[in-house]
C-alpha cells in the first residue's frame, strides 16, 4: 500500500472513532436529562421527586409582657411629696438611679413622728456616695420657686428629666366627696403649673415670650443666655401614680394635664408594686397604730406619664401679648421721635 492510501485509511479510522465517542456522550446526556427522563429527578440526592410545599407563615412576634420601669440609671429625677422616702430608697438601691433629689412637705421632725421607718431610710440615703439630697418643708405647688431644687447637671441639658409625684393627696380635709375631688384637682393643677413655671400670669407670659424668641431667626445669642434655665427640660416628663378606684378616677388627671396647655398625655400603665422592693404606700396623715385597715400595695394603681411640650397660647394670652406688643411698639416710636428732636436741636 502506498503512503497516500495509508494516510487516507488512518484519517478514516480517526473519523469513525470520533463519531462513536460523540454518539456515546449524546446517549449519556439524554439519559440524565430530567425533561426526557423524569425518573432521574433528584438523582444526585437519590430521593424521589417531592411536591413543593407552601412555607408556613411565622407567628407575629408579641411585645414583651415583662413589666418595665420608666426610670433609667442616669435620669435626673426629682421626687415630690415623699412620705417615708421608701420610693426614693427603692430607686436608689434597687434600680441604681444615680441622680436623685427627693422632697417632702413635712419637716424631718414631723416625718419621724408620722413614719417609724423614716429615720433608717434617711440614714441609708444620706450614707450613699454621693448622698441623695433630701429637702423638707417643700410645697409641691411652688417647686420652681425653690432655688435649691434647680437641677444640677453638666451634660449640656437644662432642667429635670423626670419629676415624680407618688399618690398625691391633700389628706382628710373633708368628708364630702365633691370637696375632696376639687381640692385634689387643684393640687394637681398647681403642681403641673409649678413644674412648667406658669403658676402666675407673669411666668406664663415669660414662657410664651421665650418660645417666640426661640422661633425668631433674628434672636441673638446674648438674649438666649439671659433666659432663665427651665425647671423641667423640654421633652421632660411628669409622672403621677394614682389608685384605680373612686374617688381617684373622678379627678380626671388626663384632662387636668391637657388644660395646662404645656403637657401632652404620653402614656399610662399599671403600677407594679413588685418592681420596687421596699416601697410601701403611706398615708398623708401618717401611719395608723396597728397598721390600719388596708395596705396600698394590695390595691390596683396606675402611673400616668405626661411630656412637656410648647405652651399653647389661649385667648387670654393672645390679648395680653398683643397689648404688650402694642405698648413696646409705641415706646419704640416715642424713643425715635425724642432722638430725632435732639438731633435737630
Amino acid at each position: 500500500m502506498s503512503k497516500t492510501k495509508t494516510k487516507r485509511a488512518r484519517r478514516q479510522l480517526k473519523r469513525e472513532g470520533e463519531r462513536k465517542i460523540a454518539a456515546h456522550h449524546h446517549k449519556l446526556a439524554k439519559a440524565t436529562d430530567p425533561k426526557t427522563n423524569p425518573q432521574t429527578t433528584n438523582a444526585k440526592t437519590k430521593q424521589p421527586p417531592q411536591k413543593k410545599q407552601t412555607p408556613t407563615p411565622r407567628p407575629t412576634p408579641q411585645a414583651s409582657q415583662t413589666p418595665q420601669t420608666p426610670f433609667q440609671p442616669y435620669d435626673h429625677i426629682l421626687l415630690v411629696g415623699e412620705g417615708d422616702f421608701s420610693f426614693t430608697h427603692s430607686l436608689a438601691l434597687t434600680h441604681g438611679c444615680a441622680h436623685l433629689t427627693s422632697t417632702s412637705l413635712d419637716s424631718a421632725r414631723t416625718l419621724t413622728q408620722k413614719y417609724p421607718r423614716f429615720p433608717l431610710i434617711a440614714h441609708d440615703l444620706t450614707a450613699l456616695t454621693p448622698p441623695v439630697p433630701l429637702f423638707h418643708a417643700i410645697d409641691a405647688c411652688k417647686l420652681s420657686t425653690y432655688k435649691t431644687l434647680r437641677c444640677p447637671r453638666d451634660d449640656g441639658q437644662q432642667g429635670w428629666d423626670k419629676i415624680v409625684f407618688q399618690f398625691p393627696h391633700t389628706g382628710g380635709l373633708s368628708t364630702d366627696v365633691n370637696r375632696q375631688v376639687r381640692s385634689n384637682q387643684a393640687l394637681l393643677v398647681d403642681f403641673f403649673k409649678s413644674c412648667l413655671e406658669i403658676s402666675s400670669p407673669g411666668e406664663r407670659r415669660a414662657v410664651l415670650s421665650s418660645q417666640q424668641q426661640n422661633h425668631t431667626p433674628t434672636s441673638t445669642p446674648t438674649s438666649s443666655k439671659r433666659r432663665k434655665k427651665p425647671f423641667l427640660r423640654k421633652g421632660g416628663q411628669i409622672l403621677v401614680s394614682l389608685f384605680e378606684s373612686e374617688p381617684y378616677t373622678l379627678w380626671n388627671i388626663r384632662d387636668l394635664a391637657r388644660h395646662t396647655g404645656g403637657l401632652k398625655v404620653l402614656t399610662s400603665f399599671r403600677f407594679e408594686w413588685g418592681l420596687y422592693p421596699g416601697y410601701a404606700h403611706v398615708r398623708t396623715l401618717g401611719a395608723l397604730e396597728g397598721g390600719g385597715a388596708w395596705k396600698g400595695e394590695e390595691r390596683a394603681a396606675r402611673m400616668y406619664v405626661f411630656e412637656k411640650v410648647e405652651l399653647v397660647m389661649d385667648s387670654g394670652d393672645e390679648v395680653e401679648m398683643a397689648r404688650l406688643a402694642r405698648r413696646n411698639r409705641g415706646g419704640g416710636l416715642v424713643s425715635q421721635k425724642v432722638a430725632l428732636k435732639r438731633a435737630l436741636e
